[in-house]
């Protein structure tokens, strides 16, 4: 079984990707979400009843789909990220990534040594129990890391935190952004939609896989528009 993180490669071919938003500590809703159709799910632990030792039964239930997960961390603390990784996690997002040294140190925890310092082990999920027989050359590459931007900081170093080695995509969150912008959570706000299409822009000169959240069609289009991807 070779390893191989398809959700990563779309986004570095800049694919235009649309994702479910799994908010559930159940295994069955989320094997349910997985076979929906999606060409991704966004396992939440930051914002539901998922706990991170919760992942194992999660990722378990949504592997047989093919749908790819990308597990949304609740912090940046070190444990949590390597069991979200022992237990299979390819594609992570972080919230709440301000600056440049955040984002190294996330770069860092996700990989192990020398570009990282992940800490080793050789028997858990996400190696099948040592049956990959490439997982420990390959992960490295294969690991998805998405540093998540809610502030008017983190969109102001957003060109530095993309310039990170090991930060593979970036993620505005626009809820959390209008409301550290003082505009109570609107994220049709003129001001919220000025600050993301100039991330956008950038991030389409660049070939900067963007992602995003946002509750219609319309404002789908729109973020599509300005140069968000997935």
């Amino acid at each position: 079984m070779a390893l191989r993180n398809s959700f990563k490669h779309a986004l570095l071919n800049r694919e235009r990707l649309v994702g479910g938003w799994f908010m559930s500590a159940s295994p069955v809703m989320a094997e349910l979400m997985a076979n929906a159709g999606y060409d991704y799910l966004v396992i939440d632990i930051e914002h539901s009843t998922a706990q991170t030792y919760g992942l194992h039964s999660l990722l378990q239930a949504t592997a047989e789909s093919g749908t790819p997960a990308v597990v949304r961390m609740p912090s940046h603390d070190k444990t949590q990220i390597k069991f979200a990784l022992d237990m299979g996690a390819l594609s992570v997002c972080f919230p709440v990534v301000n600056t440049v040294d955040e984002a190294v140190a996330l770069a860092r925890a996700c990989r192990y040594p020398p570009f990282g310092d992940r800490g080793f082990a050789r028997m858990h999920r996400a190696s099948r129990y040592n049956t990959i027989s490439d997982y420990f050359e390959r992960i490295n590459q294969e690991v998805c890391v998405i540093a998540q931007l809610e502030t008017p900081q983190a969109m102001a170093a957003a060109m530095q935190i993309a310039g990170v080695p090991g930060i593979d995509a970036l993620f505005v969150g626009p809820g959390d952004l209008a409301v550290a912008m003082g505009l109570g959570g609107d994220v049709s706000h003129p001001q919220v939609k000025e600050l993301m299409a100039e991330v956008g822009g950038f991030c389409r000169r660049a070939g900067v896989p963007l992602g995003t959240v946002l509750a219609t069609p319309e404002q789908v289009a729109w973020a599509y528009s300005v140069g968000f991807n997935f």
